[in-house]
């Protein structure tokens, strides 16, 4: 029994001196740092974040290495008063700190803030000398930045504080955007001092891929400037303006005031009624936001119905304003008419002229017209949030919609929608999808989506159609018509005014005294180049008509664009000259 009670001993002995010589052999380098209070850590080394670009490579949105806060919260004894020591000087939620600390202990790596400001690093550096706080550390990292400030910050769109988009491009290719993250391990002490690298264990980051917009920097630039001075100077609540090359769909400018800097889209401590207000600055309003067009609707109906040959453009409408009785309602123009021809109709704005033309067309036509030029389906433009605008089931319309939809009411149109509508008039009828976004490139050059060729949706009118309609209706609007202050030298302008009243919420007539002005237009007449809107929303300054708040930023951005395209000038005729004359209303 002895005998046995030995052997069974010294096997176990035999063993448990293998078992030392295995772990001295395979984990006694580990066993030791462990004595010496050294363990392995692991970090993320994070990806820089694909550029945004404008069409000739400028950068819009780029990465710049900023000092980030991280922590390794399996050191931290008390997350609770390791967060609430810190939270303070960071301008974080203490009790948010202290969960994230928490929930993130096992995984033994959690940021405490990424891109902090100078101030902060200070604080946060000077706090962690004098508390002890060694398990927290600073790391330089690529950090989202906007070299232009607010340019274009509606269409860039913004990071939150993981740097993933939340808005704009940055939301809509946040995946092709972000790149790959690696990561380094190394042997640390227990103040988390590196020890050793591990160089086998390094894995390297990939860049995101970058994004090339049609927008162009400097046309961007100069849109922001007109129409920020439009809504200063007519005291509006805000403007949108979109800039298009209306032969290929491309939007070179789309711009929003009041805008925002993407760097801080959101100041710090705001609440309530502030802090709504800093989220209304964020909505892209040129493609999110719809409106009843007004008179600027007017040339969609008149075109298609010029072109089915329902209407000649020489066709002389028997207006005899300024009031007209239709049924059981009544239709007011701004002037009293006698007799206008089609294209005058468009050109001085008759309501009562396009009522009639209604009443000949019909709902079926006239809904038949409104899908035609995309009305009441998105325009498919790269950017997130846009809004469908609204076009009532046909089931839904009434008498009354024969006269409202001709002269734009009883309708919704983002401004995306009417700058793509209108270009049909300068490509020779054909409705383009439009673009934002060339193409998508990656870090090593390689081109993954190339988007620059231009997408026909369908055709809307001949190619005569748009030209006649274009040199006859919509010039005259700016020779002789309501959009006389969108005339510029050296180039014809022709376009087209609206103003329209504000529906209440919830579609139940309208806002006294309230309107939102708008012109479309385009030029030059001969090769149209460039096609531009400007709305302006709920101007106070005493004026709203379309021709007088907006049609003169339309008319300073043309002249702009195609000063900086090199665009010749054209020959215009004598009357179609800038010259001071009285105006018509629209």
């Amino acid at each position: 029994m002895r005998a046995l009670h030995f052997l069974i001993v010294s096997a176990l002995l035999a063993g448990g001196a293998g078992r030392l010589a295995w772990l001295e052999q395979n984990r006694g380098e580990e066993l030791r740092r462990r004595a010496a209070g050294q363990h392995t850590a692991t970090t993320p080394i994070p990806a820089q974040r694909g550029e945004i670009l404008d069409t000739k490579g400028r950068v819009l949105a780029g990465s710049v290495r900023r000092p980030s806060i991280y922590a390794d919260p399996s050191q931290i004894e008390n997350p609770r008063f390791a967060a609430y020591s810190i939270a303070p000087v960071l301008r974080l939620e203490p009790s948010a700190l202290e969960q994230e600390l928490v929930e993130k202990a096992e995984r033994g790596f959690a940021w405490v803030k990424r891109g902090v400001s100078e101030d902060e690093l200070a604080r946060f550096s000077a706090l962690r000398a004098g508390r002890h706080l060694r398990a927290f550390a600073v790391r330089y990292e690529p950090v989202r930045d906007y070299p232009q400030g607010a340019l274009a910050a509606h269409i860039i769109g913004f990071v939150g504080a993981e740097q993933n988009g939340l808005a704009g491009i940055e939301q809509a290719f946040n995946e092709e955007m972000t790149g790959r993250d690696g990561r380094r391990s190394a042997i640390v002490d227990v103040l988390r001092r590196r020890v050793e690298t591990l160089p086998d264990e390094y894995v390297a980051p990939h860049m995101g891929a970058s994004v090339v917009l049609t927008i162009d920097a400097h046309i961007q630039e100069r849109t922001q400037e007109h129409l920020r001075t439009a809504v200063e100077q007519f005291k509006a609540e805000w403007g949108a303006a979109v800039v298009m090359d209306p032969q290929t769909g491309e939007v070179l400018a789309m711009a929003v005031v009041p805008d925002f800097d993407p760097r801080e889209p959101i100041a710090p401590g705001l609440a309530g009624a502030a802090l709504a207000a800093a989220q209304e600055k964020l909505r892209n309003r040129s493609v999110s936001d719809s409106y009843e067009p007004g008179s600027i609707f007017k040339p969609f109906i008149a075109s298609i119905a010029l072109d089915e040959q329902r209407v000649r453009m020489d066709e002389i409408f028997a207006v005899n304003g300024p009031a007209r009785q239709f049924g059981s309602r009544t239709i007011h123009d701004t002037h009293t008419y006698g007799s206008l021809a089609l294209h005058e109709v468009i050109s001085k704005s008759s309501n009562i002229g396009m009522a009639l033309l209604g009443s000949r067309l019909g709902n079926e036509r006239l809904c038949r017209y409104v899908r035609s030029y995309g009305f009441g389906d998105a325009t498919g433009i790269e950017l997130p949030g846009e809004h469908t605008g609204l076009v009532q089931d046909f089931s839904r319309w009434g008498p009354f919609s024969t006269q409202s939809i001709p002269i734009g009411q009883e309708i919704a149109l983002t401004p995306i929608q009417i700058a793509t509508a209108f270009s049909v008039f300068c490509n020779g009828g054909v409705l383009y999808r439009p673009r934002i976004v060339r193409g998508v490139i990656s870090s090593d050059g390689e081109t993954l989506s190339d988007t620059s060729e231009p997408i026909a949706i369908r055709r809307v009118l001949e190619p005569s159609t748009a030209l006649l309609f274009r040199r006859q209706a919509l010039v005259e609007t700016v020779t002789d018509g309501t959009g006389k202050s969108a005339a510029i030298p050296d180039w014809q302008v022709f376009g087209k005014t609206g103003t329209a009243q504000i529906a209440r919420p919830g579609g139940r007539g309208y806002i006294p005294g309230k309107y939102i002005g708008s012109f479309v237009g385009g030029a030059p007449s001969d090769d149209p180049r460039v096609v531009a809107l400007v709305s302006l929303y709920k101007p106070s300054s005493g004026k709203y008509y379309g021709g007088t708040v907006a049609a003169p930023a339309v008319g300073a951005i043309l002249a702009d664009v195609l000063a900086y395209m090199h665009v010749p000038p054209e020959r215009m005729p004598e009357r179609s000259k800038p010259r001071a004359a009285k105006e018509l209303d629209d």
